[in-house]
């Protein structure tokens, strides 16, 4: 559907702050979207989110990064529901399509893989995963880019909460790899995020990721 509310961004904010009500009124309307997809649906389900801006606005900086718009959308959905999240930037109008999550096919082989123990929310790990895509990523060239992160893990884990520390730590794809945790992830215009739960990992964290330039 069409948007009739524009996507906001996720917000650190205090409750009440303009960009609280902003997005509190954007998900109310998302709820409305979701609410018969996720009713019918038997299993997971599978997000799209576009993100629509004036012609003139820049779609590379100033901060509209797509992660900050699917998260919360997402998180709201409730990420055991949600299989995967796929967003983009355009010049035109913004909508939202959900429905029931279908097994892809095969996908080339990935560019990078990694396969990450221990907790996500610590400092060491996000410069673990950075180290290593550092070693094996050359940068990309200037310009729009795509990305694509499938991650496994077990059934208990918020895989939503795993993407931003992930993209966080893309420097050396996306932008300056001697400032590790601040990439310019703003010139991400299509970003597709998937997650397979599989029960024999325990707490790991297996990572297949692909980009391009577009």
């Amino acid at each position: 559907m069409r948007q009739s509310v524009k996507p906001q961004r996720a917000s650190g904010e205090r409750a009440g702050h303009p960009s609280q009500v902003k997005l509190g009124r954007f998900l109310a309307h998302v709820d409305v979207i979701a609410g018969p997809v996720l009713a019918a649906a038997r299993g997971r389900v599978v997000v799209e989110l576009i993100v629509g801006f004036s012609e003139g606005v820049s779609l590379l900086d100033g901060g509209h990064d797509l992660g900050s718009y699917l998260f919360p959308v997402a998180a709201r959905l409730g990420p055991q529901r949600v299989a995967a999240l796929f967003g983009r930037k355009i010049h035109g109008p913004s909508s939202l399509a959900l429905g029931p999550a279908q097994p892809g096919t095969a996908a080339a082989p990935a560019q990078f893989a990694a396969r990450m123990t221990g907790s996500s929310e610590r400092r060491q790990w996000k410069q673990a995963f950075h180290d290593r895509l550092a070693a094996q990523a050359a940068p990309l060239a200037p310009g729009p880019a795509g990305l694509t992160i499938a991650l496994t893990t077990g059934p208990d884990r918020n895989w939503v909460r795993l993407c931003q520390p992930l993209i966080d730590a893309f420097a050396p794809v996306l932008g300056d790899p001697t400032r590790p945790f601040h990439p310019h992830d703003d010139r991400i215009v299509s970003l597709g995020l998937h997650h397979t739960i599989d029960t024999g990992i325990a707490h790991d964290v297996i990572i297949n990721a692909w980009w391009t330039t577009l």
